[in-house]
Protein backbone atom coordinates (compact mmCIF):
# COMPACT_ATOMS: atom_id res chain seq x y z
CA UNK A 1 0.00 0.00 0.00
CA UNK A 2 2.99 2.42 0.98
CA UNK A 3 4.29 1.96 -2.72
CA UNK A 4 1.16 2.68 -3.96
CA UNK A 5 0.89 5.90 -1.93
CA UNK A 6 4.13 6.76 -2.92
CA UNK A 7 3.79 6.13 -6.99
CA UNK A 8 0.44 7.90 -6.55
CA UNK A 9 2.07 11.11 -5.13
CA UNK A 10 4.82 11.36 -7.46
CA UNK A 11 2.38 10.74 -10.59
CA UNK A 12 0.17 13.99 -8.98
CA UNK A 13 3.28 15.70 -8.50
CA UNK A 14 4.77 15.42 -12.19
CA UNK A 15 1.11 16.16 -13.73
CA UNK A 16 1.04 18.99 -11.63
CA UNK A 17 4.61 20.31 -12.77
CA UNK A 18 3.83 19.21 -16.46
CA UNK A 19 0.64 21.24 -16.06
CA UNK A 20 2.27 24.51 -14.92
CA UNK A 21 5.33 23.86 -17.34
CA UNK A 22 3.71 23.62 -20.36
CA UNK A 23 0.40 25.35 -19.82
CA UNK A 24 2.62 29.05 -19.46
CA UNK A 25 3.03 30.84 -22.61
CA UNK A 26 6.05 33.59 -22.06
CA UNK A 27 5.46 36.93 -23.37
CA UNK A 28 7.16 37.85 -26.11
CA UNK A 29 6.93 41.10 -25.81
CA UNK A 30 8.42 41.44 -21.89
CA UNK A 31 12.24 42.08 -23.47
CA UNK A 32 10.70 44.46 -26.23
CA UNK A 33 10.95 48.60 -26.16
CA UNK A 34 8.81 49.65 -29.25
CA UNK A 35 9.74 53.81 -29.82
CA UNK A 36 7.45 56.57 -31.03
CA UNK A 37 4.13 54.36 -29.34
CA UNK A 38 4.91 51.92 -31.23
CA UNK A 39 3.19 48.50 -29.95
CA UNK A 40 4.29 45.24 -30.03
CA UNK A 41 2.20 42.43 -30.87
CA UNK A 42 3.72 38.69 -30.66
CA UNK A 43 7.59 40.34 -30.10
CA UNK A 44 7.56 42.33 -32.99
CA UNK A 45 7.18 46.25 -33.02
CA UNK A 46 4.07 47.61 -34.97
CA UNK A 47 5.35 50.92 -35.81
CA UNK A 48 2.72 54.04 -36.23
CA UNK A 49 2.47 56.06 -39.30
CA UNK A 50 6.15 57.92 -40.19
CA UNK A 51 8.49 55.52 -38.17
CA UNK A 52 9.90 52.24 -39.04
CA UNK A 53 12.60 49.86 -37.68
CA UNK A 54 12.91 47.05 -35.42
CA UNK A 55 12.29 48.85 -32.92
CA UNK A 56 10.27 51.96 -34.49
CA UNK A 57 12.88 54.23 -33.80
CA UNK A 58 13.78 55.35 -36.95
CA UNK A 59 12.05 58.53 -38.56
CA UNK A 60 11.34 56.93 -42.27
CA UNK A 61 11.29 60.86 -43.85
CA UNK A 62 15.15 60.91 -42.67
CA UNK A 63 15.99 59.31 -45.42
CA UNK A 64 14.89 61.27 -48.04
CA UNK A 65 15.96 64.59 -46.80
CA UNK A 66 18.69 66.48 -48.45
CA UNK A 67 20.04 68.19 -51.31
CA UNK A 68 19.58 66.37 -54.54
CA UNK A 69 21.34 66.50 -57.88
CA UNK A 70 19.31 66.01 -60.62
CA UNK A 71 19.49 64.21 -63.96
CA UNK A 72 16.31 63.95 -65.81
CA UNK A 73 14.23 64.31 -69.79
CA UNK A 74 10.80 64.29 -70.01
CA UNK A 75 8.70 63.69 -72.90
CA UNK A 76 8.13 67.46 -73.50
CA UNK A 77 11.06 69.14 -71.61
CA UNK A 78 14.93 68.81 -72.61
CA UNK A 79 17.75 66.83 -70.70
CA UNK A 80 17.77 68.75 -67.61
CA UNK A 81 20.59 68.92 -64.51
CA UNK A 82 19.28 70.53 -61.35
CA UNK A 83 19.52 70.15 -57.72
CA UNK A 84 16.67 70.15 -55.42
CA UNK A 85 16.04 70.14 -51.88
CA UNK A 86 13.40 67.44 -49.63
CA UNK A 87 12.82 68.89 -46.35
CA UNK A 88 10.30 67.82 -43.04
CA UNK A 89 6.83 68.11 -44.43
CA UNK A 90 3.50 68.90 -41.99
CA UNK A 91 3.32 65.35 -40.84
CA UNK A 92 5.88 63.47 -39.50
CA UNK A 93 5.26 61.09 -42.79
CA UNK A 94 5.54 64.17 -45.22
CA UNK A 95 8.43 65.80 -47.16
CA UNK A 96 8.53 69.33 -48.92
CA UNK A 97 10.29 68.96 -52.40
CA UNK A 98 11.56 72.84 -53.54
CA UNK A 99 12.99 73.61 -57.08
CA UNK A 100 10.94 70.38 -58.79
CA UNK A 101 11.66 71.01 -62.50
CA UNK A 102 14.21 73.70 -61.76
CA UNK A 103 10.95 75.64 -62.10
CA UNK A 104 8.81 75.60 -58.70
CA UNK A 105 12.10 77.30 -56.66
CA UNK A 106 9.80 78.03 -54.12
CA UNK A 107 6.57 76.62 -54.05
CA UNK A 108 6.97 73.44 -51.63
CA UNK A 109 5.30 70.24 -53.47
CA UNK A 110 4.29 67.77 -50.60
CA UNK A 111 5.84 64.08 -50.73
CA UNK A 112 4.27 61.38 -48.53
CA UNK A 113 6.63 58.74 -47.49
CA UNK A 114 5.96 55.25 -46.55
CA UNK A 115 9.12 52.78 -45.94
CA UNK A 116 11.34 53.31 -49.27
CA UNK A 117 8.34 54.85 -51.10
CA UNK A 118 7.68 58.77 -51.80
CA UNK A 119 4.92 59.74 -53.10
CA UNK A 120 3.98 62.82 -55.06
CA UNK A 121 0.00 63.22 -54.13
CA UNK A 122 -2.12 65.23 -57.08
CA UNK A 123 -1.46 68.78 -56.41
CA UNK A 124 -1.86 72.08 -58.28
CA UNK A 125 1.50 74.23 -58.76
CA UNK A 126 1.35 78.23 -58.67
CA UNK A 127 0.96 77.73 -62.68
CA UNK A 128 -2.50 76.14 -62.26
CA UNK A 129 -0.22 73.21 -63.73
CA UNK A 130 -0.68 69.27 -61.97
CA UNK A 131 2.11 67.10 -60.42
CA UNK A 132 2.04 63.99 -59.07
CA UNK A 133 3.71 60.46 -59.04
CA UNK A 134 5.97 58.06 -57.21
CA UNK A 135 9.50 57.18 -56.37
CA UNK A 136 11.95 54.95 -54.45
CA UNK A 137 14.93 55.22 -52.61
CA UNK A 138 17.94 53.24 -52.61
CA UNK A 139 20.80 53.58 -50.12
CA UNK A 140 23.92 52.99 -52.49
CA UNK A 141 26.33 52.68 -49.48
CA UNK A 142 24.78 50.32 -46.93
CA UNK A 143 27.66 49.42 -45.19
CA UNK A 144 28.27 53.45 -44.36
CA UNK A 145 26.87 54.23 -40.66
CA UNK A 146 24.96 57.44 -41.58
CA UNK A 147 21.62 56.16 -42.77
CA UNK A 148 21.16 57.13 -46.31
CA UNK A 149 23.88 60.28 -46.59
CA UNK A 150 24.51 58.65 -50.16
CA UNK A 151 21.12 57.43 -52.06
CA UNK A 152 19.02 57.31 -55.42
CA UNK A 153 15.84 58.29 -55.45
CA UNK A 154 14.39 57.50 -58.75
CA UNK A 155 10.99 59.05 -59.41
CA UNK A 156 8.05 58.58 -62.09
CA UNK A 157 5.70 61.81 -62.38
CA UNK A 158 3.70 63.70 -64.85
CA UNK A 159 3.65 67.83 -64.46
CA UNK A 160 0.19 68.62 -66.68
CA UNK A 161 -0.46 71.79 -67.45
CA UNK A 162 -3.17 73.99 -67.56
CA UNK A 163 -3.88 72.72 -71.41
CA UNK A 164 -3.63 69.03 -70.61
CA UNK A 165 -0.18 68.99 -72.01
CA UNK A 166 1.42 66.20 -70.11
CA UNK A 167 5.31 66.27 -69.40
CA UNK A 168 6.16 62.60 -68.18
CA UNK A 169 9.26 61.20 -66.61
CA UNK A 170 9.03 57.51 -66.42
CA UNK A 171 6.23 57.10 -68.92
CA UNK A 172 5.64 56.93 -72.89
CA UNK A 173 9.26 56.10 -73.59
CA UNK A 174 10.93 58.67 -71.20
CA UNK A 175 13.09 57.47 -68.38
CA UNK A 176 12.50 58.01 -64.78
CA UNK A 177 13.88 61.38 -62.96
CA UNK A 178 17.22 60.36 -61.11
CA UNK A 179 17.82 62.29 -58.07
CA UNK A 180 21.34 61.49 -56.66
CA UNK A 181 22.10 62.61 -52.60
CA UNK A 182 25.86 62.46 -51.19
CA UNK A 183 27.03 61.15 -54.34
Amino acid sequence: MRNFKLSATLITMMLLFSVSFFSCKTDKCKQVTCAYSGVCKEGVCLCQIGYEGEHCETVTRDKFKGIFNVNEDGTISGVAQYSLSIENGEKINEVTIKNLQNVYKDFKVRGVTYLDTLTIPNQMLPDSSVVEGWGYIVDTNPLNQHYYQHAILTVYYTVTDKLGVANEYGSNGSQPSVWSKGL
